[in-house]
Formats: structure tokens, C-alpha cells, sequence
């Protein structure tokens, strides 16, 4: 064989070979588990309020590109009805009516990474949850007015056709994008999309990760 053609097969094996080790020190090496929170807010469908979002998720790779999480996470939602109301000679009146949507939920998740470097990780999360919700939101509300009653004020009347206390089961997807820095802290985001079988949807919800590779 001529030497040519044999320092170039040496060089290319030697090429190869450094590529490998590159591939396997940002993937197969690189920490399996990861605790982070998340913190963010979403859209509940159900008065269609903002509100905050709040979870802490333990993450671990069982393959390459794949990966299983548990998250517990707790939101609250808050909005009103707006009614200020002036009587002659008397200051103005708010009568507003206020209301609360707050849950807990456990969530168990699949995670798919399109790219997993020792910098860079994106990917997508399929998961189901349990959620406990509980809300002061009445499923119909209607404003008497004193045209109407001939009482000076104005009269609300509140119906209530759902409990207030809910448990349900749901399903949840996500969208993730992350990068580590030095000691192993990452920082990312998150936007995502749930929906559970008392009819409850959040969406669109964002979040902020912040976590530790181990």
C-alpha cells in the first residue's frame, strides 16, 4: 500500500475516532438527573384568568435521548367582575365580584431530547397528572340593576352547578429548551398546554427552569 493512502486511512481512522469520543462525552457521559423548578404563568380556560405556576420536577435519563420526570406543581388563578357603583352625595362603591381557582397536581412525564449536548438540551414532554382544584368561580352570575328592582343598588345573583372541590386526572404536553453553564446549573424555558377530565384547560402556560445536573 502507498504511503499516501495509508497516513490518509490513519488520519481519517484517527478523525473517526475523536469524533466518537466527542459524541460520547456530550451525550452518554454527561450528568443523568436533574432538579429544577419551574416557575411561570398560564391561562386557565375555565374564566380565562391569568395566574401563576409554580413545580418542582426530579428528571433522569435512561437513555440517550430519552428521559423520565415527576413533577408536583401548585397554580392559582385569581380575576372579578368588575362593578363600581356612586350613590348620590356618597363615595363610590366597589362591588365587584372576586374569585379564585387554586390546584395542586402530581404529574409523571416521557421527555424526548432532539438535542442533548453538554451545553444545549431541547425537547418535547408527554406526560398525565392528578390534579386537586378547588375555586370560588360561580358557573353563572347575573347583574340586577335598580332600573330593573328599584332597589338602590345593584343585585348579583350567583349560581352554582359544579362542586368546588375537584380531583381529575389530565394529560399534559411540553415544549422545553435549556442550557447548562458551569458547575452544572442549568437555566431554560418552557411553554406548554394541559387539559383534565373536569374540563379544565391551561393554556398557553410559560415557565422559567432553573435547576442542577447530578
Amino acid at each position: 500500500m502507498e504511503p499516501k493512502k495509508m497516513k490518509s486511512i490513519i488520519l481519517s481512522g484517527l478523525l473517526l475516532g475523536f469524533s466518537g469520543s466527542l459524541f460520547g462525552q456530550s451525550v452518554y457521559s454527561l450528568p443523568a438527573r436533574i432538579l429544577s423548578t419551574n416557575i411561570g404563568i398560564g391561562k386557565a380556560g375555565t374564566g380565562d384568568i391569568y395566574g401563576v405556576i409554580v413545580g418542582f420536577e426530579y428528571e433522569k435519563h435512561f437513555r440517550p435521548k430519552l428521559s423520565w420526570s415527576t413533577e408536583f406543581a401548585t397554580s392559582i388563578h385569581d380575576g372579578s367582575d368588575q362593578l363600581l357603583v356612586t350613590l348620590d352625595n356618597q363615595p363610590q362603591q366597589d362591588m365587584s365580584y372576586r374569585y379564585t381557582t387554586a390546584g395542586i397536581q402530581l404529574a409523571g412525564k416521557l421527555g424526548y431530547h432532539f438535542v442533548r449536548t453538554k451545553q444545549a438540551d431541547f425537547g418535547i414532554k408527554l406526560g398525565i397528572l392528578t390534579r386537586y382544584q378547588s375555586s370560588s368561580l360561580s358557573d353563572d352570575r347575573e347583574i340586577l340593576f335598580p332600573a330593573l328592582t328599584g332597589y338602590p343598588l345593584p343585585v348579583r345573583i350567583l349560581r352554582n352547578t359544579d362542586p368546588q372541590r375537584t380531583l381529575a386526572a389530565g394529560a399534559l404536553l411540553q415544549l422545553f429548551a435549556r442550557y447548562t453553564f458551569k458547575k452544572n446549573i442549568l437555566v431554560g424555558a418552557t411553554a406548554g398546554f394541559q387539559m383534565d377530565t373536569n374540563g379544565d384547560v391551561i393554556f398557553p402556560a410559560f415557565a422559567v427552569t432553573i435547576g442542577k445536573r447530578f
